[in-house]
């Protein structure tokens, strides 16, 4: 996980956060390594099946996603980090994300491609830079992937 980046939040350490967040959700890391990369005042998260308020809510989304999603492959594409004082930051990202997926009662699993854009509000938080919003849109599926049909994600032009 990302070091220390004392009382000024950098570039180099918001980037790590974003290296460890889809690293983690790549191999489906416990969800208590997740949460530490979110502050728990101010936490909103805006993702295709839910909006998350709090951790609690998170570990639900968190649980559900990784009992539905396999084999998961994350791939940031691009990575814009605008620092914006001192203890904040603002971070555009687009994401190619690929799983399987499996919906009962279905004989076999589906694969799942789409490109999303991604903004982060990214706080300092005891020296670490921690995700403080997330809002995901933009979803653009791969030819040939299952989504939107099995997962609810809406193509970019019905996108928030």
């Amino acid at each position: 996980m990302t070091g220390g980046t004392g009382d000024r939040i950098t570039e180099s350490a918001v980037r790590g956060l974003v290296r460890d967040w889809f690293a983690a959700l790549d191999r489906h890391d416990d969800v208590e390594v997740l949460l530490d990369l979110l502050t728990e005042a101010g936490l909103v998260m805006h993702l295709p099946q839910r909006t998350v308020r709090d951790h609690e809510d998170f570990r639900a989304w968190y649980r559900e996603t990784t009992s539905t999603y396999f084999d998961e492959v994350h791939d940031v594409l691009d990575v814009k980090v605008a620092t914006t004082s001192p203890l904040h930051a603002e971070v555009a990202l687009r994401v190619n994300w690929q799983s399987r997926m499996w919906v009962p009662p279905s004989p076999s699993s589906a694969w799942v491609g789409v490109t999303a854009k991604e903004t982060w509000s990214v706080v300092l938080r005891d020296g670490r830079p921690k995700i403080r919003t997330c809002t995901t849109g933009g979803l653009t599926p791969m030819p040939g992937s299952a989504a939107p049909r099995a997962t609810g994600f809406a193509p970019e032009s019905a996108a928030a």
